[in-house]
């Protein structure tokens, strides 16, 4: 699928020089491949700056062949979609590079046998993003394990930010209940984990604990936790494929020793631990400040 959606790109997406100097656009193309981890999920993205998606072009092919009738109203991004149907295309020629007969429908029946979904942006003149989502299950991880009492989980590394000692004097408690630690003069929200996860504390906690520092979806919190242990990669197991969904967790992994540990999914903790609606809060009190100053 991403060699064909890379190929469409180049071939269909991207104009010739002339068509890019007549639209005020820098003789070369530009095609981005991106790929990271986001919530539980391996996300790619292929973005090309050509010209875009033709709705009309879409509309009347879709007419012409019965997919939808003439007085059937759609938004841009529902014509955008039809591209999905077998046999559609709107190529004017076969090339070398594409339209040979594997359509976007092949592209994203084969993304969703891998259990993930493909969407599409496009804006006509300006380019094409297209995002496919797909579960963890097909990745292997770069995680650092921690310890919760006698606990192991798994942090992925590209969440982490830096890890620092705490002292229970650093720890201060806000309206709403949220406790929040000083770093550089910034608030960092807390996840107590073991209460998150019902691990007892240990004795020791206060006095040789360590908080992780991580960031998911733009929010930066502060995970509290007994002791960091060695990094590694580890080859992620679905839990909805082998047991149920559970809140927190991305998945499962087998340790060199045997052992199951759990692979935390920080999105997910910072809506658990009630985090979200403390950086709603503070937004909100943002928003009314320069509110009031406007007026």
């Amino acid at each position: 699928p991403l060699v064909h959606l890379v190929r469409n790109s180049l071939d269909h997406g991207i104009e010739s020089r002339e068509d890019r100097l007549a639209a005020g656009k820098p003789e070369a193309g530009q095609l981005e491949l991106n790929a990271y981890h986001q919530s539980g999920n391996i996300i790619i993205e292929i973005i090309d700056d050509g010209k875009g998606l033709a709705t009309e072009a879409i509309r009347s092919k879709a007419i012409e062949r019965g997919v939808i009738t003439v007085d059937e109203t759609l938004m841009d991004k529902e014509v955008h979609e039809l591209i999905f149907r077998p046999g559609f295309s709107t190529a004017e020629k076969v090339t070398g590079l594409s339209g040979r007969g594997v359509g976007m429908d092949v592209v994203r029946r084969n993304i969703n046998e891998l259990g993930g979904h493909i969407e599409l942006y496009s804006q006509e003149g300006a380019g094409t993003r297209i995002v496919i989502r797909l579960p963890l299950t097909l990745a292997i991880l770069d995680g650092q394990l921690i310890r919760l009492n006698e606990s192991t989980f798994i942090v992925p590394l590209v969440n982490i930010i830096e890890s620092i000692p705490i002292k229970s004097a650093q720890i201060n408690r806000v309206a709403g209940g949220h406790d929040v630690f000083s770093l550089r003069n910034e608030y960092i929200p807390v996840v107590r984990m073991h209460a998150l996860f019902n691990v007892p504390e240990s004795d020791q906690l206060w006095q040789e604990g360590l908080m992780v520092i991580v960031e998911s979806e733009g929010h930066t919190v502060g995970l509290v936790v007994d002791e960091l242990m060695s990094q590694q990669q580890v080859v992620i197991k679905s839990m909805e494929t082998n047991y149920l969904k559970v809140d927190g967790v991305a998945g499962a992994t087998i340790l060199g020793d045997g052992r199951v540990s759990l692979i935390l999914d920080i999105g997910d903790l910072v809506k658990m631990a009630g985090v979200k609606s403390y950086f709603d809060a503070v937004k909100q009190s943002r928003d009314a400040s320069g509110s009031d100053r406007a007026a």
